[in-house]
């Protein structure tokens, strides 16, 4: 696979730990209250708990991805991640791309640029920006499969000294993505890379109408299939739900009308896998056994939703997705993002928020979304 250099020039990442973390004061979180229903955080609240939800969760999940279920020791705090030689609290792809789309998303006020999410992904595989180490050092095949692909098209294209917003620009970009869907468009890449990173587009989002859109967009550059994209756009309605405070029960009852609604459109393997949720009562009586926990992206969709609807607390949730063991880390992540919109920071665990490095990836990216949100 030829790399090259990077489309787009971006800063290095700066020193761990070189900003500390703002965390809302006590009088400003919410209060534990009955799980079913969002406890009203602020909205500030609720997107700091999105971000870190995310990201503490695939930290959480990390060392035990890869690894067969009731294999290892029950995971409940931050530990060394073994398989790539990292310390405790450092988050993966999942957290990383999340990051990249967040950037893009706020940068382009709130609407999709298909080039630049690209180009940011690519300054990720091949420069580590926003990662946790500095460098890529876990990419999904289908991602990375795409991304070389789009970096030689953009290449090739001299992309860079194209006008922003002209005919020439959008030509090269619609040209590039049918390439892509024509080539990764096969049920064969429906892993969960799009959907992993999806939680920025709901936290961004004014509408759930806008959320779908957002979320087909966001997934087409590296998974066109429309079992990957149509899995992003039931997950992002739901968190932007989420966000706003709906509960539980009623979260559980929209995703059952969504796909209901959808029927004829949705595709057939997604469709089939989550028809049957009706309410919140038939996710809590799935045994944990009928849930699989790998990275193909129905498993993750099911899995983490199981999580979500399942449990009563944030820690509760993310204990239960990241023990099905196998895609671990993307389950978490998944699980996490939703789950942090629903409660709020205040119930992330403390002791996970703290084991987390390189927080002020987290914390930059927190504040532009909260300022997105004041301004818009």
């Amino acid at each position: 696979m030829a790399v090259v250099a990077p489309v787009l020039a971006l800063q290095d990442n700066a020193t761990a730990g070189s900003q500390a973390p703002f965390f809302l004061r006590a009088d400003e979180l919410p209060q534990q209250g009955n799980s079913n229903m969002s406890t009203s955080p602020p909205l500030a609240s609720r997107i700091q708990g999105a971000i870190y939800g995310l990201a503490t969760c695939d930290a959480l999940g990390g060392p035990v991805e890869f690894r067969k279920r009731g294999s290892f020791p029950k995971v409940i705090s931050m530990q060394p991640n073994d398989n790539f030689g990292l310390v405790a609290g450092c988050f993966t792809d999942d957290t990383s791309m999340a990051l990249c789309l967040a950037h893009s998303l706020v940068e382009n006020n709130g609407k999709t640029d298909t080039a630049d999410q690209v180009q940011k992904y690519i300054a990720w595989w091949q420069r580590g920006y926003q990662s946790s180490t500095g460098m890529c050092f876990d990419i999904g095949m289908s991602t990375m499969g795409t991304l070389d692909s789009w970096n030689d098209q953009l290449n090739h294209a001299e992309f860079d000294t194209l006008a922003p917003n002209s005919a020439a620009r959008a030509a090269v970009v619609t040209e590039i993505q049918r390439q892509i869907t024509a080539n990764f468009g096969r049920p064969v890449f429906c892993g969960n890379g799009s959907l992993m990173r999806l939680i920025p587009v709901s936290l961004v989002a004014r509408s759930e109408t806008e959320a779908v859109e957002l979320a087909k967009a966001s997934s087409l550059p590296t998974h066109p299939h429309p079992r990957c994209f149509q899995a992003c756009g039931l997950y992002a309605p739901l968190a932007y739900k989420a966000l706003n405070g709906t509960s539980k029960d009623e979260l559980a009852t929209s995703l059952a009308t969504s796909i209901v609604a959808q029927s004829n459109q949705l595709d057939p393997v997604l469709r089939e896998r989550l028809q049957n949720y009706h309410t919140r009562q038939d996710w809590q009586t799935q045994p944990s056994e009928n849930i699989r926990s790998s990275g193909y992206v129905v498993d993750s969709i099911e899995a983490a939703l199981w999580a979500f609807f399942s449990t009563d607390t944030f820690e509760e949730g993310a204990i239960a997705a990241v023990n099905l063991g196998d895609d671990a880390d993307t389950i978490g992540a998944i699980y996490g993002g939703l789950a942090g919109a629903f409660y709020g920071i205040e119930t992330v665990p403390k002791a996970w928020r703290d084991a987390m490095q390189r927080v002020d990836l987290l914390e930059d990216v927190v504040r532009k979304l909260i300022a997105h949100h004041e301004k818009t």
